[in-house]
């Protein structure tokens, strides 16, 4: 097969936008959670077990976000991409993250006084990497599948990609920042998601060389 370069500036496109759309998605999905979730459904936050169903859906905003950004530079690669299914994929990626953070994180607070408490935030931000990184990964991979003639090394690459990010993203609570207001969570929401969303692309970006577009038949 033929050598494979990706267009002029992709890497640096595709960097902006991975930190543009986790930092967007962070933002807005946390605004829902912490803002407008409690002022126009209240009783939503008191479902018991549903209640993360509800909360879950910031995980999708979060993918729809991402997906977007990323498809647009994703076209000028592999102008076959379908949008609509990139989006999709990484709408229910970030929906299906968010759920099972959102459960997972309960049992951890249900220990949380015998565990110190950068541990505690370690742990979550592991468990937050990896389940981004596999969700993300496989949602990505297959849509990538109709456009890509070869992304075995994606899946591995994405979930470096999100557990990295979600390291770095919280260092601003083992650094203790401020963000008990709904205004400072949705604040910090956006500087973090940005460091995620970049540290994602960082890693990422470079795959894209060894994914030449799929031959058409």
């Amino acid at each position: 097969m033929a050598e494979w370069t990706p267009p002029e500036g992709h890497g640096g496109r595709w960097i902006l936008a991975s930190a543009g759309g986790v930092a967007l998605g962070a933002a807005l999905g946390t605004l829902w959670n912490a803002l407008l979730l409690p002022a126009f459904a209240p009783e939503a936050t008191r479902l018991g077990a549903l209640t993360a169903l509800v909360q879950a859906t910031s995980g999708a905003v979060l993918g729809t976000c991402l997906g977007a950004a990323q498809g647009v530079v994703l076209r000028r690669a592999y102008p076959g991409l379908p949008m609509a299914a990139w989006i999709g994929a990484n709408a229910l990626a970030g929906y299906g993250v968010a759920l099972l953070t959102v459960l997972l994180y309960g049992v951890l607070a249900q220990h949380a006084g015998s565990i110190p408490i950068p541990v505690f935030i370690i742990l979550g931000a592991t468990l937050k990497g990896v389940l981004g990184g596999l969700f993300f990964g496989q949602a990505q991979g297959r849509v990538l599948d109709a456009v890509v003639a070869e992304r075995a090394s994606w899946a591995r690459v994405v979930l470096v990609g999100w557990l990295l990010g979600a390291m770095l993203g919280s260092l601003r609570w083992l650094l203790g920042m401020p963000g008990g207001e709904p205004v400072l969570l949705v604040l910090g929401a956006l500087a973090s998601g940005a460091v995620e969303g970049a540290a994602l692309g960082l890693v990422t970006a470079g795959a894209f060389r060894f994914m030449p577009p799929r031959r058409a038949s």
